[in-house]
């Protein structure tokens, strides 16, 4: 099992040194990409497992924002 992704994830959201929110935002990708690549390798299929990879997904995408704004300043 991969490290928890949703705390690597709220700790980069969190993360409002712009020295430290891309290795923060690093850490969270890796570990949501773990967690896709194991719901990939499970046999079952289902509305959870559906639900999950649109809230990764949904993750990554709110990463790129957050550091995209933390380096412009905002």
């Amino acid at each position: 099992m991969s490290v928890n992704w949703e705390v690597l994830y709220r700790a980069a959201l969190q993360e409002l040194n712009t020295k430290k929110v891309g290795e923060a935002c690093e850490r969270a990708r890796r570990a949501i990409n773990d967690r896709v690549t194991e719901l990939a390798a499970e046999p079952t299929a289902g509305k959870e497992k559906e639900e999950e990879r649109e809230r990764l997904m949904e993750a990554l995408r709110a990463l790129v924002i957050h550091e995209h704004q933390r380096r412009a300043g905002k």
